[in-house]
């Protein structure tokens, strides 16, 4: 009993400790967020304003306040359509729909209140801004009807990386790898830097840093490549970041 007893508490330790960097990395690829300010008409900054967002598809809800410079923040939102509204006394309700969001975005949704009855609402068909000026980041993002969709070679989603202007295949043999492994040359950067993740793991092999398997379309929701200048979260690697995976999954990990 002893004996038994023993080796419960280790497979328990080990289990524990295998789920913190699975857990850590799900997070890592999890950076979606809404954010905005609310000012007056007069471009008076709002504080205490009340902002709820509304998954249009799911009807799942976030909400928060604006701080003292009227500005708010909602992180690991997920990857969806969203109706986001303020609300405060004295002030018309501001209501935008439409705001498309998707996997690791910032997207800023600003308002401007109006004075008037607390019953009155104003509602603004929302559109994605032409210059993202939250993230630094140059990012092409592929949704799951593309993923599943687009002609590609043997359905290895890999291959939609090089749809990013400026990332072409590498040079190195695939021959002799689990599942034939892929590597990606982005502008100004080697291919020995780049990082492959699925579902926010890395699958990349440490000697030729290529990937150790092909991932088929039908394991993936959708595929995001990243070149240019990144977050901090993506610190480790200076050449393109291909993440693949199920947002889904993702966001509820990071939860």
């Amino acid at each position: 009993m002893e004996l038994v007893s023993g080796y419960s508490k280790v497979l328990l330790t080990l289990l524990l400790t295998l789920r913190i960097p699975i857990a850590a990395y799900a997070q890592l690829a999890s950076t979606t967020s809404l954010v905005g300010t609310v000012t007056d008409s007069a471009k008076a900054s709002m504080a205490g304003v009340e902002i709820l967002a509304a998954n249009e598809a799911t009807r799942e809800t976030y909400n928060t306040t604006t701080n003292a410079n009227g500005y708010f923040e909602i992180q690991f939102v997920k990857v969806g359509t969203y109706t986001i509204s303020a609300h405060q006394a004295g002030f018309e309700t501001m209501k935008k729909t439409g705001i498309i969001v998707e996997a690791n975005q910032i997207v800023r949704t600003d308002f401007t209140m109006q004075v008037g009855k607390v019953t009155e609402t104003l509602t603004v068909t929302g559109t994605a801004p032409p210059i993202a000026t939250d993230d630094p980041t140059i990012s092409e993002t592929l949704n799951q009807r593309s993923t599943g969709e687009l002609p590609l070679n043997g359905r290895d989603s890999l291959k939609l990386a090089i749809l990013t202007p400026g990332v072409i295949p590498g040079l190195k043999a695939a021959s002799g790898l689990p599942g034939g492994g892929e590597d990606f040359i982005g502008p100004g950067v080697r291919e020995v830097q780049n990082s492959v993740t699925l579902d926010g793991i890395s699958i990349l092999t440490n000697l030729v840093n290529t990937t150790s398997i092909r991932p088929s379309v039908d394991a993936v929701q959708e595929v995001q490549v990243l070149t240019g200048t990144y977050p901090a979260q993506y610190g480790g690697y200076m050449g393109v970041q291909i993440m693949l995976g199920d947002q889904e999954r993702h966001q509820q990990s990071a939860w």
